[in-house]
């Protein structure tokens, strides 16, 4: 076995290394590391080289993993987290903070429960921090599952069927399934309706890509009401909903807790349809930062009670 000088490896031939295993070409690495491919290909080239291993079969174009190269993924797939985590935690200790965690929430979040954040955010510890982000519902899922959020508020649909031994949540809010229509439409005339009502409608949604669950709700829904949606537009977030119900562009299915215009936008719950508020967080490894985030997730359990 050759001998190996682990300080000529560097973090962002291993960051490269796994990001071709994940996207399975050294274009597509490229591309989302906006750099060119045969920067690309040198790089593992190196790697290999260093290593003095074969880590990819190349055939036609297609990447396949070696055997070793399998092995090395396995092990260093959660290594830059351990790194960036350590750095944190190093920059958490000289600040004098015992934890950070980092909790996402949609675009369109009403204020109250906004407010119900705030409230649980005030009532913890001085020793633990808490950072939010506002981005997509439709990526919370993703966001929480490759640890760039320790905590997400996410409707119900997007859940899987079976929790990962890593992950937990709790309903902190029961909600239902609503349909929103812009005032325009004659449908916003009507005291109630049913989905029934909704056959000659087009509807504004995400794309299978962005929420391939939220797809499976809709044909589920309009199945069971003898119809097949028509699809005005796909959007990638609900911000989009937003703007394309305000130009008058379609319908759209959604939580009936989102926040629209209402002086534009009438909201017609679906009674029956529960998709409640529910609270979801990665269960971490640490003692000490699970017994943190306890107090966390208590504190907004709480505040929505």
């Amino acid at each position: 076995m050759k001998q190996i000088d682990l300080f000529n490896i560097k973090l962002n031939h291993i960051r490269i290394f796994l990001l071709a295993v994940e996207t399975g070409s050294f274009s597509k690495t490229a591309a989302e590391l906006h750099v060119t491919q045969p920067m690309v290909t040198k790089t593992i080239q190196t790697l290999e080289k260093e290593l003095d291993l074969i880590l990819f079969l190349r055939d036609k174009g297609k990447l396949q993993l070696t055997p070793a190269g399998r092995e090395l993924y396995v092990q260093w797939s959660n290594l830059l987290q351990y790194f960036e985590n350590s750095i944190e935690d190093a920059s958490v200790q000289q600040e004098g903070v015992m934890s950070r965690f980092v909790i996402g929430v949609g675009y369109l979040m009403p204020s109250d429960h906004l407010e119900r954040l705030r409230e649980a955010y005030h009532s913890l510890p001085e020793n633990i921090k808490v950072h939010f982000e506002s981005r997509p519902q439709s990526t919370a899922w993703d966001r929480l599952r490759d640890g760039e959020v320790d905590i997400v508020l996410v409707s119900g649909h997007i859940l899987p069927d079976e929790k990962p031994a890593d992950i937990d949540w709790c309903i902190v809010q029961e909600s239902d399934l609503a349909v929103f229509i812009p005032k325009e439409n004659p449908l916003s005339k009507k005291k109630n309706l049913t989905f029934a009502d909704l056959r000659e409608e087009e509807f504004i949604v995400f794309s299978a890509d962005t929420d391939s669950r939220y797809m499976q709700l809709l044909n589920q829904l309009a199945s069971e009401a003898g119809f097949t949606p028509r699809i005005s537009c796909y959007v990638p977030d609900e911000s989009s909903f937003a703007i394309n119900l305000w130009m008058n562009n379609g319908i759209v299915l959604a939580d009936q807790s989102m926040l629209m215009d209402e002086t534009s936008i009438k909201c017609f719950p679906l009674e029956g349809r529960g998709n409640h508020l529910c609270l979801v967080w990665r269960i971490p490894k640490d003692a000490q930062r699970k017994k943190e985030l306890q107090k966390v997730t208590d504190a907004i359990i709480a505040s929505f009670h």
